[in-house]
């Protein structure tokens, strides 16, 4: 059997890409197929949330009959593989990163080693398949864990998540301070937390302001819905594909005074605590719901049978 090779070359690096590799690689590891993350030799396995997926140490040219599975924004990695003959599935998260660099800047005859995608989106699945030759795309679905990621006793918090929008954060932040009239209500910036940790902070939240930014899908939009937030903010783009205004109070790219009064309006809802708050919860609950787990190892099981031809 054929060795499904996750490669990870910052394993230290706390991003929902690191879990989304080790999830494929536990799940098709439970579904029969050998299936490994390889990191550096000198580097630890994530250990910012829990997994059981199997890891090896990279200690030298993989196997002839190893397939690579290299994330679009390993360039050094993309390039280095890109000669071997072994083949290779390109696992693409976010298509700003693959656009900005890594796989596009590859020379045309490097980057056409590379002929199989993965899409965490059928948002990115379509991107990936306009602006890149190729023989298969698949998408198969990132997800939401709803037993770690549910709502527990609500406080008046606000939760976000600013390390890719800082001066956002505190302009929204400055803004909604002399807009919001509502007395007793606090911040919770949550930044390199463990998983557990955070999803405590966002099941305690009453409100979750998006502060997403170039995302393939965001999964933490999908998160705060999972927890009962009332969530305003920005989609990421990405996350276009469900946000809808039923589930959440959008507002355009960059707009940050919208976005403050979006959140004025949030807070608005939850204060009411009536029909409005309980119908938004329900509707981002379903919406993460279609994110779910059973839906991700169906996708992920039908590109390796289907797809690539490879069975456990």
């Amino acid at each position: 059997m054929a060795r499904l090779v996750f490669v990870m070359p910052k394993p230290d690096a706390p991003t929902g890409g690191n879990r989304a590799t080790c999830r494929h690689a536990q799940a098709l590891a439970q579904m029969g197929y050998d299936a490994v993350v390889r990191i550096p030799n000198d580097k630890s396995p994530p250990r910012w949330f829990a997994h059981d997926a199997p890891i090896d140490a990279w200690a030298g040219p993989p196997a002839p009959d190893e397939i690579l599975i290299i994330s679009e924004d390993a360039t050094p990695v993309l390039a280095a593989c890109a000669t071997l003959p072994n083949r290779k599935v390109i696992h693409c998260k976010n298509p700003y990163f693959a656009a900005a660099g890594a796989l596009a800047a590859l020379p045309p005859e490097v980057r056409g080693a590379y002929r199989h995608f993965i899409a965490c989106s059928d948002l990115v699945a379509a991107w990936l398949a306009r602006y890149f030759d190729h023989d298969v795309v698949g998408t198969v679905p990132s997800w939401v864990d709803g037993r770690v990621f549910r709502p527990r006793e609500k406080a008046r918090v606000i939760a976000c998540m600013p390390r890719k929008r800082t001066l956002e954060a505190a302009a929204i932040r400055g803004m909604f301070e002399r807009l919001n009239t509502a007395p007793g209500w606090t911040w919770d910036l949550i930044d390199g937390r463990p998983e557990r940790e955070t999803a405590e902070a966002l099941g305690r939240a009453a409100v979750y302001l998006s502060l997403a930014r170039f995302e393939g899908m965001s999964t933490s939009i999908l998160e705060g819905m999972s927890s009962g937030c009332i969530v305003a903010g920005f989609t990421g783009i990405g996350a276009r594909e469900y946000a809808t205004p039923l589930n959440g109070l959008w507002v355009e790219e960059d707009d940050c005074e919208a976005a403050a009064r979006a959140l004025v309006r949030a807070v608005e809802i939850v204060e009411a605590d009536g029909a409005e708050a309980a119908l938004m919860r329900a509707a981002g609950r379903r919406t993460a719901a279609a994110w779910s787990e059973p839906a991700f190892l169906a996708a992920l099981e039908r590109f390796w049978r289907e797809d690539m031809a490879l069975a456990p």
